[in-house]
């Protein structure tokens, strides 16, 4: 995907000095709280978004496919209200408070941790609160 500024409210956790190593537990485990993610979000580099809540900061990872080989982090998405493009079914997410998924969300990190990376990438549907287990998240769109 290309390359794109991104300007989310989540940017304010850092600006407080609440960094955070590894993830950040603010809600129930992903499929817990249910629902349909909201929309519409922003038009970014003419691809259109859609909200969804996440209850952890956790990292973007390389590609738009993500399939083994494609797990280095590119960047990291603070927990928030964010936008996803869309979604792929890919390998296992990782686990988070318990959660299982295999469906990943296209979006741009928030903070691009891997040099000459534009932070675009597979965010892990395990840190959606409107996710579930092994299914796509709600009123998301299939890639």
């Amino acid at each position: 995907m290309p390359t794109a500024t991104k300007s989310r409210f989540g940017l304010a956790l850092l600006a407080t000095g609440a960094v955070v190593a590894g993830t950040l537990a603010l809600a129930p485990p992903a499929g817990a709280a249910g629902g349909s993610c909201s929309g519409p979000g922003p038009t970014v580099d003419g691809y259109a978004t859609v909200y969804c809540d996440t209850y952890v900061t956790a990292s973007v990872t390389q590609g738009s496919t993500p399939y083994e080989g494609d797990s280095r982090e590119v960047g990291i998405l603070y927990a928030g209200h964010n936008w996803f493009v869309c979604q792929i079914k890919g390998r296992e997410n990782p686990v988070i408070q318990g959660a299982h998924n295999n469906w990943w969300l296209q979006t741009l990190a928030d903070v691009v941790t891997r040099p000459g990376a534009s932070g675009w990438g597979s965010f892990p549907a395990t840190a959606v609160v409107q996710g579930g287990e092994w299914e796509p998240v709600p009123g998301v769109p299939i890639c």
